[in-house]
């Protein structure tokens, strides 16, 4: 038993102090880096996000390496026991070596088995970055944090504490910038100038891979900075789905992958350039293919319409603009440009930091259903009437 327990220790690297005992006792049981709830994996990424991360930020920050991440979703998704996969993300960010690789790694990952996210407290920059490679993202509605999509680098000078010291430190390099950002001296102007390109490079990278997988512009994701949007904020901004706790996430990923029927548990094998793929034997499980239905395509775009009506309602509800919910579906205004607007509405406010959950408008106090929104019922009956009509 104890070299199993070892061998399932050096698996998880730092995590067995950031899962609960209960947790960790149940994986050593069944030999995996993750729990099992109803098909449903639950992997968890905290602390510092690192490349390799050292013994000290493993011990002192909870630290979790790119590769661990990688490697745990490869086994889940490899795993016959399990339909879909839930990262429960509680970072404050990490390390910019491995992040974009990490995250292209899951989205692949992500089409062999339904791959979705929750922050459990904080999801921010290097971790936000990971979380959009989902397909769905939870943020519970109170404390939950996501953004942060930023890129900063530093240059520590000890060149004053070294001749304090009496030390002095002589670097002899060939090569025009070997020596270029090294702690002995005050970073030079074109040390400075590499430094910024190389920033605005890894920035516009992580702005691209923002907006590519979460369906907005690049100039909305810049338009963001690195603000950290919390519960029905960052829904609001298209940083996260919907407000929900861990549990929300887990009840409705349980539900999307039995609705989407059986999954062949797929063999991961690794292509030369390191990326996953499936082998022959992993293809879904095939159905005889029905045939067009006509009515039922007519239908579902109807269903598509009235979902991203409702969407509409909820982000102004969201916004605390329910008001504004009825001119922008006059309009026939996308969801993209409804965001911004709102956000563009939101900015302009000089809102206090704690703001009131009672409507201006009513007097009353603000529900936490949509049921009762006349916009909402509006909506549904114009869905019903299409529906009938079709």
């Amino acid at each position: 038993m104890t070299s199993r327990r070892n061998e399932i220790l050096r698996q998880f690297g730092a995590k067995p102090l950031l899962i609960e005992a209960a947790k960790l006792d149940a994986a050593f049981a069944a030999g995996k880096p993750y729990s099992i709830e109803n098909g449903v994996a639950i992997i968890d990424v905290a602390g510092v996000l690192a490349n390799e991360p050292s013994l000290f930020d493993a011990v002192v920050y909870g630290a979790t390496a790119y590769g661990q991440i990688v490697s745990e979703v490869e086994q889940a998704v490899a795993d016959p026991a399990v339909r879909g996969v839930l990262l429960r993300i509680n970072s404050p960010g990490g390390d910019s070596d491995g992040a974009f690789e990490t995250t292209d790694a899951l989205s692949r990952l992500g089409k062999l088995k339904p791959l979705w996210a929750v922050a459990d407290n904080s999801m921010f920059s290097a971790a936000y970055l990971l979380a959009s490679s989902a397909a769905r993202i939870y943020i519970p509605e109170y404390t939950g944090g996501a953004g942060s999509i930023g890129v900063y680098a530093q240059h520590l000078d000890w060149s004053e504490y070294n001749r304090k010291l009496g030390v002095k430190v002589t670097y002899i390099a060939e090569g025009e910038g070997k020596t270029d950002g090294n702690p002995d001296e005050p970073l030079t102007e074109s040390a400075r100038t590499s430094l910024e390109a190389e920033v605005g490079r890894l920035y516009s990278l992580f702005v691209a891979a923002v907006a590519a997988r979460r369906g907005l512009s690049e100039d909305t994701v810049r338009g963001l900075g690195a603000a950290l949007k919390y519960g029905p904020d960052a829904v609001v901004a298209g940083l996260a789905d919907r407000t929900g706790t861990l549990r929300d996430a887990l009840a409705d990923l349980i539900v999307a992958t039995r609705k989407s029927g059986a999954i062949a548990s797929p063999t991961i094998s690794t292509k030369p350039g390191g990326n996953p793929t499936m082998t022959e034997e992993t293809a879904r499980v095939e159905s005889p293919e029905p045939p067009i239905d006509t009515e039922s395509i007519r239908a579902d775009a109807h269903r598509r319409g009235y979902a991203e009506a409702r969407e509409i309602v909820e982000l102004c509800a969201l916004a605390r603009m329910p008001n504004r919910a009825a001119g922008l579906l006059a309009r026939n205004a996308g969801l993209a440009e409804v965001r911004q607007q709102l956000l563009d509405a939101l900015a302009a406010e000089e809102a206090p930091e704690v703001r009131s959950h009672v409507l201006p408008e009513t007097g009353t106090k603000a529900t936490s259903s949509l049921n009762d929104n006349p916009v909402v019922k509006a909506v549904e009956q114009l869905a019903a009437t299409v529906k009938g009509g079709k």
